[in-house]
């Protein structure tokens, strides 16, 4: 998640790529600001992102408690799988609400049921 924060453009730097759009308005951008320009033009972009990171990690902690269940129990291990999937669940669900927001309740529940 440290890698989202890095990734996404803080304000000041969406602010200069404009200005220097609005002074150079025939330069194309580079590849990194026409890049940094869509992820700023995407709404609730940190929570979607979470919430795509909550859905692998899901999957993954499926895949890693079914064979845990096969083979010899760590039930230490297993207990604290299961207690980060309850806080990233209730997490994801706030996330949810947030762009539930932008996108409307009826795109969501399409999204879900995909």
């Amino acid at each position: 998640q440290k890698l989202l924060t890095t990734m996404l453009p803080t304000p000041e730097e969406k602010h200069k790529i404009q200005e220097a759009t609005i002074c150079n308005p025939y330069l194309p951008l580079g590849s990194a600001e026409q890049f940094f320009m869509m992820l700023s033009s995407i709404s609730e972009l940190p929570a979607r992102l979470k919430l795509w990171i909550f859905k692998l990690d899901y999957e993954n902690m499926e895949k890693i408690d079914s064979i845990t269940c096969v083979s010899k129990v760590d039930f230490e291990e297993l207990s604290h799988n299961i207690a980060k999937i309850e806080v990233d669940c209730k997490e994801s669900w706030g996330h949810l609400k947030a762009i539930a927001k932008h996108d409307g309740p009826t795109q969501i529940k399409l999204n879900v049921l995909q």
